[in-house]
């Protein structure tokens, strides 16, 4: 024969430390050689397992890229506060209360600036806004300053 001895009739053989077992249905003859394969389902399981693995991955990356920008904006933002805030220290009494523009250096970037009196004489609010767009929207930063300028006209 092919070197396998048969135990049992044709229920299995064993063939060098292996078993095989034969089936026999409707004068079919099958062997298995012990699940040596995947069953399709098993493979539908795991590429569904791992299309949604790769989903999940993908949308953390573009959560931590959004992040990355937004921080990155902000802390454009705060440079541009701060050197807005120095410009506007040289303020002599005959400069104009609210101003705007933009910024020539960085593009989508604009600011606004205004000047309001406070109960106590001399003493003024600034408030310079800084805004870009991110995501579609309009992003905004503002910093609050008070400022002693008793000649400056209300």
């Amino acid at each position: 024969m092919n070197g396998c001895a048969q135990h049992g009739g044709a229920a299995r053989e064993v063939c060098g430390g292996s078993v095989r077992r034969v089936f026999a249905a409707g004068g079919l003859v099958r062997r298995s050689l012990g699940g040596g394969g995947f069953l399709l389902l098993e493979v539908l399981v795991a590429i569904a397992l791992l299309a949604i693995s790769v989903f999940v991955l993908i949308e953390g990356l573009s959560r931590c890229v959004a992040a990355a920008r937004s921080v990155q904006s902000y802390s454009v933002s705060e440079i541009l506060l701060a050197n807005k805030s120095y410009e506007f220290r040289s303020e002599r009494p005959t400069d104009i209360l609210d101003h705007d523009g933009t910024f020539d250096d960085y593009p989508g970037y604009a600011w606004t600036r205004k000047f309001e009196s406070t109960d106590t004489e001399g003493l003024w609010k600034q408030v310079i806004t800084v805004t870009w767009y991110e995501r579609g929207e309009i992003v905004g930063d503002s910093l609050v300053e008070y400022r002693y300028l008793p000649d400056k006209e209300r």
